[in-house]
């Protein structure tokens, strides 16, 4: 909520190093490169910085969400994002080019997480507001498909979090209620 980003040793947790004034108003999410060479932040004002690690350094900033972007996936090629946002919104980035590629957006409330597909990296899930997860291929403008959370008393729950496993089999959800379940990837 402070606005800055920092980093810690994993073996005895002393700070390493921080990026002051990061996003204002806090930052909502990161996720690291997987060359290791970049991290990319995501802001409450709905801006996305990309970081280089040895500098620290901004070498990017994109802004198209209008409000706080609430998950940040990179591909495996390093060249392109995907972000999601309380502003209903999924864009997918070319960091390359610093443009936009695509947009898919849910009719009714904001998202909350996204997980890429890891044996095909064009499909992706997200979770959010409208108590249900989507089923998304980056190529198409509308979802695929849907499948409404669990309800619990009556009533669905708003999802927080949702992963897919390595193998791509499974995938599981995490929300309201404090309930983690698992589904089928193929069958929802």
């Amino acid at each position: 909520s402070d606005g800055k980003i920092r980093a810690f040793r994993v073996d005895n947790n002393a700070q390493l190093w921080q990026i002051d004034n990061a996003h204002k108003n806090g930052v909502t999410c990161i996720a690291l490169s997987h060359n290791h060479k970049f991290i990319v932040s995501g802001g409450a004002e709905g801006e996305i910085r990309v970081w280089e690690i040895r500098s620290r350094e901004l070498i990017a900033h994109l802004k198209e969400h209008t409000s706080k972007v609430t998950g940040i996936l990179v591909f495996n090629d390093d060249t392109h994002l995907l972000s999601c946002s309380r502003d209903k919104s999924i864009l997918c980035w070319d960091m390359k080019s610093q443009k936009r590629i695509s947009n898919q957006t849910l009719r009714m409330g904001g998202i909350n997480s996204i997980a890429l597909n890891p044996l095909d990296q064009n499909k992706y899930l997200s979770v959010g507001q409208d108590r249900k997860v989507t089923f998304w291929d980056i190529r198409k403008s509308q979802a695929e498909g849907t499948v409404e959370s669990s309800p619990v008393h009556g009533e669905s729950e708003e999802l927080f979090a949702v992963s897919i496993q390595p193998s791509g089999k499974i995938f599981a959800t995490g929300g309201q209620n404090g309930v983690v379940r698992i589904y089928d990837l193929a069958s929802g």
